[in-house]
């Protein structure tokens, strides 16, 4: 009974984080039938509310109401959750969006298990410590390689990282969060991107940086700042995205190059046009004093900065949570209830979308 309280206790108040809501706020949402001192001892696990007010609490919180005694599956503290700089997003949205990834990291196990999934072996890692870009380059390459990627562009990062064991869950996030990733149960390799994010580019970069992350952490020097593991990272992302032989095979060290000539292996390749010209930079095909030529043309000329920044590449989320929860359902091992919960959708429309064959 005390573990169904504290389980209770905190998926309570996980709900009301996710939701925004303050204590007052949701003892108003419900009529005022129970006292902000109820709530407050409901979510420290000092008592549980009666059927009535759990149906109330359910719906004024737009959940199930076996949500608040779903066990928990990992600990949220293996993700680091993170904003870029200069973000306005504030400590609400912060701590809604942290449970909104346990929630979506835990629906998307809880479907795997009842599918009978077996996990994809991830290989672990092992080798030197890591504190330079080239070592990552040299990673990526290898990994290229075992991926029979060769040097070809990867058409969809998702549905590539999907089928070596990685889980990418896409999930509903502010502006500032570009993804984050963690190792669930020792076993379960996550990375979770923003499907906000409407720069493709991006999106498909910060995918292979938290790839970068997950398998190579362990390995990274001691003596390096969190920055420098960024940068780390990112390189391992520039070498996955566009082979550093594709472009020492189309250009020769200080010759002229166009932006259009950069445009085109964006489209190719779906790596942002910065993210190319700092990768020419770093391989001595355009100079230091070239490459801050152009930042700071780039920074004077709005036509350019906008040329510049601009998304080129076409990639759709993949749906492989959605394709698992309909698989589920057509083989009866979940009502189109559960599907609609899971899915965060109305039974109709999932029955609508069902449709067994």
């Amino acid at each position: 009974m005390k573990d169904l309280l504290n389980v209770f206790a905190q998926r309570l108040k996980q709900a009301r984080i996710l939701k925004k809501m303050s204590m007052d706020q949701l003892v108003s949402s419900i009529g005022s039938i129970i006292t902000k001192q109820a709530i407050s001892k409901y979510e420290s696990a000092k008592m549980m509310p009666n059927s009535t007010v759990l149906v109330a609490l359910a719906t004024a919180l737009d959940v199930d109401a076996d949500y608040f005694f779903r066990p928990f599956t990992f600990d949220l503290n293996e993700f680091q959750v993170s904003f870029r700089k200069k973000s306005d997003t504030s400590a609400k949205d912060v701590n809604a969006l942290k449970v909104r990834i346990q929630d979506e990291v835990e629906r998307y196990l809880e479907v795997e298990e009842i599918l009978g999934k077996e996990n994809e072996a991830v290989p672990q890692m092992v080798g030197e410590l890591l504190s330079t870009p080239s070592q990552m380059c040299n990673l990526a390459k290898q990994l290229r390689k075992e991926w029979d990627l060769g040097n070809d562009a990867i058409g969809n990062v998702q549905d590539v990282l999907e089928a070596h064991g990685i889980k990418v869950i896409c999930t509903d996030a502010p502006s500032g969060f570009d993804g984050v990733s963690g190792i669930v149960n020792q076993k379960d390799y996550i990375v979770v991107l923003n499907k906000n994010q409407k720069h493709v580019e991006r999106r498909r970069f910060t995918a292979l940086h938290e790839l970068g992350h997950l398998l190579y952490n362990e390995r990274f020097s001691p003596a390096l700042t969190l920055r420098e593991k960024e940068k780390l990272c990112d390189a391992f992302a520039n070498e996955m995205l566009l082979p550093s032989s594709v472009l020492e095979n189309t250009f020769q060290q200080g010759e002229r190059i166009s932006a259009f000539e950069v445009r085109q292996l964006q489209v190719v390749y779906g790596i942002s046009f910065d993210a190319i010209m700092h990768k020419l930079k770093e391989l001595e095909i355009v100079s230091e004093s070239k490459y801050s030529s152009f930042c700071i043309r780039k920074n004077k000329n709005e036509a350019l900065k906008r040329y510049v920044e601009e998304s080129c590449y076409k990639e759709d989320f993949s749906t492989k949570f959605e394709t698992m929860v309909y698989a589920a359902a057509a083989k009866n091992l979940i009502s189109t209830t559960k599907a609609a919960n899971l899915l965060h959708s109305s039974v109709n429309t999932v029955r609508k979308h069902l449709n067994v064959i």
